[in-house]
């Protein structure tokens, strides 16, 4: 009984996080080093650009382009999370909300399926979530548009993604 509450907490805790006006985040990753242009851009607002088209805000991309990007199957996998996580934050109604938690049900299968060693894979995949929803809700604006969609589907349930998973 205390483990929902305190999981619930640590959950609230790790997003709340996410709301900082600065960008410690981009500061504290290794390796990273997104042109801080580009990032002043599209943390300043909840729409994204995407010059691509390609369903990935262009900061997200380079995130993925510079930390998972080292086979391309990782990337894939990267990107499919990444397009999953910002159709949820842009879900208006129930039935969009639902549809986009499905797609990053099946993408957080998809890179279990290809991070498949339960020990030496388990920090990639880890880092590769957790790195992708806070750069996803990584402003006070988008977190609150995230936890509204997490509104719109309270109470739902879901059943194991069916093959196949990656896109």
């Amino acid at each position: 009984m205390i483990l929902k509450p305190l999981t619930i907490f640590s959950l609230a805790i790790f997003l709340v996080s996410g709301c900082s006006d600065n960008d410690d985040r981009a500061e504290n990753t290794e390796s990273t080093t997104l042109s801080s242009t580009a990032t002043e851009i599209h943390y300043a607002t909840l729409a994204k650009m995407d010059d691509n088209a390609n369903g990935i805000r262009d900061d997200i991309d380079k995130l993925i382009e510079q930390k998972f990007s080292y086979t391309p199957e990782i990337k894939r996998a990267a990107e499919q999370e990444a397009r999953a996580l910002q159709q949820f934050m842009e879900a208006t109604t129930k039935e969009n909300a639902l549809k986009s938690a499905e797609q990053i049900a099946r993408a957080t299968s998809c890179t279990f399926k290809i991070l498949n060693d339960p020990v030496r894979d388990y920090d990639k995949r880890q880092i590769l979530s957790k790195e992708l929803e806070a750069w996803t809700t990584n402003t006070k604006e988008r977190l609150s548009k995230y936890l509204e969609s997490s509104k719109l589907i309270s109470g739902a349930y879901f059943m194991q993604p069916i093959e196949p998973v990656c896109d």
